[in-house]
């Protein structure tokens, strides 16, 4: 069975003259690159992991070092590429849900109704989940007030006060 992966961040630049690599993660306030799970990259249809060496935050990111990189010119070539770790190496806490796995989720009402398919999942100190349907458009905070529960299982979300985020 093939493992799920999400990308978690990008290398941005080569750093110093031994080929380490600036890391830019998506969430910035992230413990993952210092949990000692696994960081692969894609090479076409396959995931490739990377042997790291050393990794350490900085202001803007993390500084990696990968096995067998040893200079500018050999850091170059990782330049724009996508960082990923295992789905299922993410811990997430109560309430918290990656937001790979809420697009294309379906919704419904406390009628049982599917008002719509999840389509974006807007970020900010409140998420937002943009739902789309032939009928229209609702941008849904994830707060507890609208959201009743997440069902993987079923591929759901209930939610509750849709009406009041129609646009």
């Amino acid at each position: 069975m093939p493992y799920e992966y999400i990308s978690v961040g990008e290398f941005s630049k080569p750093h110093g003259i031994l080929g380490k690599l600036l890391l830019i993660p998506y969430n910035p306030s992230t413990d993952i690159f210092n949990s000692g799970k696994s960081l692969f990259i894609n090479k076409g249809k396959v995931y490739e992991t990377l042997d790291i060496e050393g990794i350490r935050s900085v202001s803007k990111g993390f500084l990696v070092k990968i096995s067998g990189i040893g200079s500018i010119e050999e850091a170059t070539k990782y330049m724009k590429m996508r960082v990923f770790v295992k789905k299922d190496d993410v811990e997430l806490g109560k309430d918290e849900h990656l937001i790979s796995s809420l697009i294309n989720l379906d919704c419904y009402n406390l009628k049982e109704e599917n008002i719509g398919t999840v389509t974006e999942v807007f970020q900010g100190e409140t998420d937002i989940l943009e739902v789309k349907s032939s009928s229209g458009t609702f941008l849904i905070p994830m707060v507890s007030e609208n959201i009743i529960g997440v069902d993987y299982k079923n591929l759901r979300i209930n939610v509750r006060n849709e009406e009041n985020f129609r646009i």
